[in-house]
């Protein structure tokens, strides 16, 4: 593609996805056409039946010629012998980062100001997509051009400017860590009243109870039974299917097609299934989600939602706890989810992981808190009951471990996928770095190179000796015999060059050409070895790179036999107890999902899961499953490099990451469980949305018993403080919208919330209202009562962003320690705050122009902190508006309560249990009210948050209340 885009110039970038699925020749020429420049001249080519637009500088014949000829240059088959209707994958071998070239080449021919990216053109699979593609990102006047675009995909209108490029992310390390996330806010009005939802019942009690559970709250449910599964859900439409073939899949899911469904429940609970089965139904659930993206995307543009939520029951932290290795294939699905999430935006999509200890209605109820939870992200989501969890990056491992054994030259190591590619680079540094003996295991068979190929190193020309070879032979020399041919010299040349590199480095090494698919073959191979055998890495694997909606399950199935089969196969053939070095290869893919790679995805989540199962049963083995990133191989040409940048990703340099990989052998790093390396950043990412109007409803009564409410009570009545009502309404804008929160303007007290009879059967709301510019938000948090009276209780502008302004500091401030004790105004009418609430500890400073207090409170994390953000939380906030009350008593001999805020601005969270200091300074006051700026402070002077314009109100008939506590 590098090469079209040189004669047929385009500024719009092209990336790897989109030239993932231009298939044949056609295809590309369609694609090309589609990204061709002004000036053009009228053409009208007949290539096949679908009519297409082209831009006037770019005839077909101009792309047609300039494809085939950048396709012979790339791959060295001679001109006459390409088709425009060849698959360019499966026919000609061309790979996504040929693709990229290509396409590359075409842009500089045919100019279009469009950025193309790499998810675009993974769906051109032929090279009339690619015609078809290029000539609809044209720019100039256009005619009908009669062209082959073989089902070529409209893509939506992309902004008229490329983006610009973003710093690429750091090469580094980091591993699998949980993340703590709040209780769910629930969206009112998520679904239309009455909606479809289809059930993907795996037998599992958690699947039976929650499908009766949305037909008890009135949606229409249909139950997708899986094989052998019986029926057991009344009232539910039952689609049963008798076995796991596609062609049965398809049919029951078009007998969906009647109307919308709103909700695909997808569930693999079910306990005890061996490997092979979980592996299956793996693939399957990737078939269920190909056939419902499109209906579920339809659904998603009728203004409500359309979800897709899968359920697993591994152990609530998505297997990184270490379950069996048979369980460990469900821990692919999450893969699949965030894969989902990338490649269908409009959908909201969830991966719930469960423990296993919940009972069937326990994990109904936490599942329905998942598909109505307001916020769209995190997508993968562990519940045990008590803690909620997503996935995220640590510094360091999740759990401790032992230092392990060093590698030494005693150890023999099996390296799958070892002779070819950047697992030989890995094998060839291991060697030089521990000289460990060394087995390596690939598909490609050594023999003597055939007289025909030798002495023969260009690739152009030593495809044109297969072609003439073909023809001696009496052969037709088609471009799929000839790559048969070449990929055969290629890859014995690889494999001896890798054994000889090792050699050189110090270590013995042999090679097995072997299938590790099949099972009986890598047993038979391994046996001379196995008693000698104490580690393994798991290099091999292949890509079958496609959109969802367009999976086939030959492609899953090739995925998923080299990197699960093959694992298993090699394992098998082992004796584990002797294993004391594993070390598998994965992906990021599978730690964040990436556009076009599904099944690869979740293929690597896998290994994660396997690795963390493996440990737990082999303590003593050092375990690491390595989530890589990009790597920089020495083949990845300008244009590929560029589409990287453009995204902030940084490749990894060869040196680097076979250094990264060789210090995992290190002892100090036996407890790497499940570790990212390279740029910890993902490939791809949904798209953000504008937020849009919401109302979110919360259970509050609960809160009666929460330390936070319980140690807020004003005479014999638990309130709720001010700085949780605020909080929320931070809390629930930051999950609603992605953004962060970073100032608060206009926050009123209407009527605060108390906790007594009047609240009975009370449904509290919070309503979001975003500005058109989606900078900032009204938010309104009301009770709606049994009668359906509506009650207002606060309102405030939230407004998105990094950071309010420049973080200031305040000088001068009085070292900690000094002054006098706090604790008296807790006791005296001043504060009626209870224990966990008494924060306030010494005041430095008593003066009315300035009152300074010294702090320290642990957090409150009430409802998994669904009060709070990163930057604030409700405990350590209520200390400014208690030194705001003290302010008050001192300076106006009065008891008093909050009323408003007029500005909150956040810069960092207050510290937790560390004490930090307070300052009240005076606005303005009269006899029975004040207005003040209350702000937080690190010791140092630097500004954490800072209350601005908190307006006081004298109740001096409170102060008996205040003091009874």
């Amino acid at each position: 593609m590098g090469i079209l885009q040189e004669r047929f110039p385009s500024p719009t970038p092209v990336g790897p996805e989109q030239l993932a699925e231009l298939r044949t020749l056609n295809e590309i020429v369609g694609f090309v056409l589609e990204l061709g420049g002004s000036g053009a001249t009228t053409a009208t080519t007949t290539l096949a039946e679908t009519s297409t637009s082209v831009s006037a500088a770019a005839t077909a014949d101009d792309v047609r010629g300039a494809l085939l000829d950048v396709v012979s240059a790339k791959t060295g088959y001679p001109a006459e012998m390409l088709d425009l209707g060849m698959d360019v994958e499966a026919d000609l071998g061309i790979d996504s980062i040929k693709r990229v070239e290509i396409m590359g080449v075409l842009q500089e021919r045919f100019p279009s100001p469009t950025p193309v990216g790499p998810e675009q053109l993974a769906e051109l699979r032929t090279l009339g997509d690619i015609v078809g593609f290029v000539t609809g990102l044209s720019e100039g006047p256009a005619t009908d051009v009669h062209t082959t675009v073989t089902d070529a995909t409209a893509t939506e209108p992309l902004a008229s400017e490329p983006p610009s490029a973003a710093a690429p992310a750091a090469i580094g390390r980091g591993h699998a860590a949980l993340l703590d996330l709040p209780v769910p806010d629930r969206l009112v009005g998520a679904y239309p009243q009455g909606a479809t939802a289809l059930v993907v019942d795996d037998g599992s009690t958690a699947a039976e109870v929650t499908a009766a559970r949305l037909g008890a709250a009135g949606w229409q449910v249909r139950v997708l039974r899986l094989p052998g599964v019986p029926q057991r859900v009344t009232g539910a439409a039952d689609l049963p299917l008798t076995g796991w073939g596609a062609t049965e899949l398809a049919s029951r899911t078009e007998e969906l097609s009647d109307g919308p469904v709103h909700l695909a429940l997808a569930f693999a609970a079910a306990d005890e299934l061996p490997w092979a089965e979980g592996v299956r139904r793996l693939a399957h659930t990737l078939l269920v989600a190909r056939h419902l993206v499109g209906p579920l995307t339809d659904a998603a543009a009728s203004g409500h939602r359309a979800a897709f939520v899968t359920v697993t029951r591994l152990d609530g932290t998505f297997g990184l706890g270490g379950v069996s290795e048979d369980a460990a294939p469900a821990g692919g699905i999450g893969a699949l989810v965030k894969t989902l999430a990338v490649e269908a935006p409009e959908v909201f999509c969830r991966a719930v992981d469960l423990a296993p200890a919940l009972d069937a209605a326990e994990a109904a109820d936490l599942v329905l808190e998942e598909v109505y939870d307001a916020a769209t992200g995190p997508v993968q989501v562990g519940r045990d009951g008590t803690r909620r969890v997503s996935l995220t990056l640590g510094a360091e491992p999740l759990a401790k471990a032992a230092p392990g054994a060093p590698l030494t030259s005693d150890d023999l190591l099996v390296v799958t996928g070892g002779g070819r590619g950047i697992t030989a680079r890995c094998a060839v540094a291991l060697a030089a770095a521990h000289r460990p003996g060394l087995l390596l295991l690939g598909r490609t068979a050594l023999g003597e190179e055939p007289e025909w190929a030798r002495g023969i190193t260009d690739a152009a020309e030593l495809k044109a000796a297969a072609v003439a070879r073909l023809k001696e032979t009496g052969e037709k020399p088609t471009p799929k015999r000839v790559e048969q041919l070449y990929q055969a010299v290629v890859g014995e040349r690889e494999v001896r060059q890798t054994l000889a590199g090792i050699r050189a480095a110090g270590s013995e090494v042999e090679y097995l050409a072997v299938d590790i698919t099949d099972a009986t073959a890598t047993a038979a191979a391994l046996a001379p070895y196995r008693e000698r055998i104490t580690g393994l890495v798991h290099g091999a694997g292949v890509l079958a790179d496609q959109l969802i909606s367009a999976k086939k399950a030959a492609e899953i199935e090739r995925v998923f036999s080299v990197k699960l089969g093959g694992l298993r196969s090699v394992v098998a053939a082992l004796p584990a107890e002797r294993l004391r070095h594993v070390l598998l290869f994965s992906s990021v893919a599978g730690f964040y999902g990436n556009r076009g790679q599904s099944d690869y995805a979740m293929a690597n989540d896998v290994l994660n899961a396997w690795a963390s199962a493996f440990k737990r049963s082999h303590p003593q083995a050092h375990v690491s499953s390595l989530n890589w990133g990009a790597w920089d191989s020495g083949m990845v040409s300008p244009q590929i490099k560029a589409v990287f940048e453009e995204r902030g990703i940084a490749l990894i340099p060869m040196e680097t990451g076979t250094r990264l990989f060789t210090e995992q052998f290190a002892p100090e790093r036996a407890g790497d469980g499940v570790t990212v390396l390279g740029p910890t950043t993902p490939l791809s990412a949904p798209e953000r949305t504008a937020p849009k109007p919401a109302v979110l409803e919360r259970e509050l009564s609960a809160l009666v018993t929460d330390p936070l409410v319980a140690d807020h009570v004003i005479g014999d009545a638990p309130v709720l403080p001010a700085a949780a009502a605020l909080g929320w309404a931070a809390g629930a804008v930051e999950r609603l919208t992605g953004h962060v929160v970073a100032q608060i303007r206009d926050f009123a007290v209407h009527k605060g919330v108390v906790f007594d009879d009047s609240l009975d059967g009370c449904r509290f709301q919070l309503s979001v209202d975003p500005t058109p510019d989606g900078g900032e938000a009204d938010v309104a948090v009301r009770s709606v009562g049994k009668d359906g009276a509506v009650r207002p209780h606060y309102a405030a502008r939230v407004l998105l962003g990094t950071s309010p302004a420049p973080q200031p500091t305040l000088p001068g401030l009085p070292a900690l320690g000094d002054g006098t004790d706090a604790q008296g105004f807790y006791t005296d009418g001043t504060l009626f705050h209870g224990a966990s609430l008494r924060g306030l500890r010494r005041v430095l400073e008593p003066g009315e122009a300035r009152l300074v207090v010294e702090c320290a409170l642990a957090e409150h994390r009430t409802a998994g902190g669904a009060f709070g953000t990163g930057r604030y939380a409700p405990g350590t906030a209520d200390l400014l508006l208690q030194a705001a009350l003290v302010w008050m008593r001192l300076h106006r001999d009065t008891a008093s309560l909050p009323m408003s805020v007029s500005r909150v601005d956040l810069y960092e969270a207050l510290p937790d249990g560390v004490p930090f200091v307070v300052v009240v300074e005076p606005e303005s006051t009269n006899g029975t009210s004040a207005a003040l700026t209350v702000t937080a402070c690190a010791p140092d002077g630097r500004v954490l948050t800072r209350f601005a314009g908190v307006s006081l109100v004298s109740t001096p008939q409170l102060a008996d209340k205040f003091a009874s506590r």
